[in-house]
Parts: structure tokens; sequence; C-alpha cells
């Protein structure tokens, strides 16, 4: 039961197959672990901490904790994602194989470039938090670091701009799908 039906799967017969299974139950604790930690880190970001503080650590745990359940996912969901679309991991390094194939209609490769992009989006969204979380992590391991102030803005700068453009990029690629079989009918 699939709400946006946020598959490629077409026939009954491959929707029964365990490989779908586990790629859709990923899908889906993604989704849930994406959600989470947008709603937070915009909240975080936008509601004056000065309001309630407690809140806002609240808040902010519940960020860090939504966001590496959701690097999880992701690359989990990833892995398996090249593997359904056969692809191989490493063309996210090496843009230029991103042709056209003859026999590809233009509304799968178009998919495929906005999937490229979006990954380069999340990496950077995950790169830049974990950046941001390391002096605490390390702190409660024992290490006391701290980076520098305008690192540190600049990273939460890049973290935010860079989540408010992964958001629409990551609901126009999964609708997409649900045009194409629109377009298809």
């Amino acid at each position: 039961m699939s709400f946006f039906r946020l598959t490629i799967a077409d026939d009954e017969v491959q929707k029964r197959t365990e490989s779908y299974k586990n790629l859709m139950s990923m899908l889906y604790g993604f989704i849930i672990a994406f959600s989470v930690t947008a709603m937070s880190g915009f909240w975080y970001s936008l509601f004056p901490r000065s309001v309630n503080w407690n809140a806002s650590q609240t808040v902010l745990v519940l960020h860090l904790a939504g966001g590496i359940m959701a690097l999880f996912l992701f690359v989990v969901y990833f892995f398996l994602h090249q593997k359904d679309q056969q692809q191989r991991w490493w063309w996210l390094f090496v843009p230029w194989r991103l042709k056209q194939d003859k026999e590809e209609p233009l509304q799968h490769f178009r998919q495929r470039q906005l999937g490229h992009l979006l990954t380069w989006i999340m990496l950077v969204v995950f790169t830049s938090g974990l950046l941001i979380a390391l002096p605490g992590l390390l702190f409660y391991s024992g290490y006391v670091w701290m980076q520098g102030y305008y690192t540190t803005q600049i990273l939460r700068g890049v973290h935010f701009w860079a989540s408010v453009l992964l958001v629409p990029v990551l609901i126009t690629h999964m609708l997409w799908i649900a045009r194409d079989r629109r377009v298809a009918t």
C-alpha cells in the first residue's frame, strides 16, 4: 500500500519479490527519518531558542538522532536502489556517465539526472551535519576539540541552505514516478 506509488515496479510479480520489499522498507524508513530530521532541523533553526531552552535541546537531540538514522538508511537504500536500477555506485563520482541511452525515454533520463543531483545534495547535507556535530560527539567521548567560529558558521549555512534545496528536489524526484505513470497511461 503506497500513497505516492513510489516504485518503479510495474507488474504485481515484481512487487512480490524480496528485494523489492526490502527496497520499499528502506525507502519508507528513510522517508520517516528524513521527515523527522527535516522538521526538527527547521524548527531548531527558525524558532528562537530563548523561548524554551529545554524544548530546544530536545529538538536538537531529536534532529541528531533522526539525522544519524536517515544517514544509515540513505546509505543502505542508495546501494539497494543502485542495484535495482542496475547502475554502478561509483557512477556517482563520474557525472559524464549520465548520458541518455538510445532506447531510454527522456523522462527516465531526467529522473536519473535529478537522482544524481539529489544524491550530491544529500552528501553535502550529511557531511556538513556530521562536521557540525563532531565537536559535541568528541566531547562525550572525552576529547575536547572546537572548530573556529567562522568554520562553524559556514558549516551551519551550508547545512541549512543545502537542506532547503534538498526538500523540493527530493519531493520532485519521488513524485516523478507518479507523473511517469500518468503520462504512460
